[in-house]
């Protein structure tokens, strides 16, 4: 299955999803409610769309308050996302689940098109200005939203929302990993969590990729595996690495569960892989 594929899947899903939730107004996700969650999402096929197009001027009227000054990038720091999402969702008062759905529908299909005709090769700005990522991974980072706001959505509405782990290893090796790579080598780690740390992680996405994590001292270097001597190797199942990466599960039932195992020359390593960065 392709990226695109998959997105259309979970796309499908999130929106059969919306329209049958019973409680638009249960608690979701920090201080949003389930439908500031359709909300935001249904914000982010605008935004990720315009990246891909180079054209973001539908997102800045959409998300008021929004300027050019970052060109062709929505901000200018990773950490002004949260600001700028919230001002997002509360910039638009709409929150008829069905109206949020029809929505989205109509969004993806429109930037799937556009998404056929892209070269992958081609570079595309991202949302933090000065970092440039393919085609591919913007279709990954709908992705991304699209599963893991699904299942904020779902929990909270108390409903199933299972994740095909093939789907989850296209996030994590077509989307985490990417981004981590553009914004420089300090930018996503925790520099108290990692500060002294010189470490190689062997990272192996079940169904995916395999990365190796080189730590120096609060700098992060990802690459592909290479010969050099590994200090932890960490086998992680793709769906349950995405909840432990945004925070939606601890990593210690998935630990427990054998979702999450840790091996090699420094094994206690493992359990620290996963507080040695952070999100947005």
């Amino acid at each position: 299955m392709t990226t695109t594929d998959a997105l259309r899947a979970e796309v499908a899903r999130v929106t059969a999803l919306l329209r049958s939730v019973r409680t638009p107004d249960a608690p979701a996700l920090g201080c949003w409610t389930i439908a500031e969650v359709a909300m935001h999402l249904s914000q982010a096929f605008i935004v990720v769309p315009g990246l891909a197009a180079e054209d973001l001027s539908p997102a800045r009227l959409a998300m008021l308050g929004l300027d050019d000054a970052h060109g062709p990038s929505l901000i200018g720091d990773l950490w002004e996302l949260g600001e700028a999402t919230v001002g997002g969702v509360s910039a638009d008062g709409e929150r008829d689940l069905r109206v949020l759905a029809d929505r989205i529908e109509a969004r993806a299909a429109e930037y799937l098109v556009h998404a056929g005709t892209l070269q992958d090769r081609d570079p595309r700005p991202w949302l933090v200005a000065g970092t440039t990522v393919t085609s591919s991974t913007l279709c990954c980072h709908l992705l991304n939203e699209t599963i893991v706001h699904g299942g904020d959505i779902a929990r909270a509405d108390g409903q199933r929302w299972p994740v095909e782990p093939a789907r989850a290893a296209m996030v994590v090796d077509g989307f985490l990993i990417p981004v981590l790579q553009a914004l420089g080598p300090r930018a996503m780690v925790d520099q108290e969590a990692a500060a002294g740390l010189r470490a190689t992680y062997d990272l192996r996405v079940r169904g995916g990729g395999r990365h190796h994590f080189v730590f120096d001292d609060g700098a992060l270097t990802i690459t592909e595996p290479s010969p050099r001597r590994v200090d932890c190797h960490i086998s992680a199942d793709p769906v349950a690495m995405l909840a432990v990466a945004w925070g939606r599960r601890s990593q210690w039932p998935a630990i427990a569960t054998a979702k999450l195992v840790a091996w090699g020359r420094r094994p206690w390593l493992g359990p620290r892989f996963a507080g040695l960065t952070r999100t947005p």
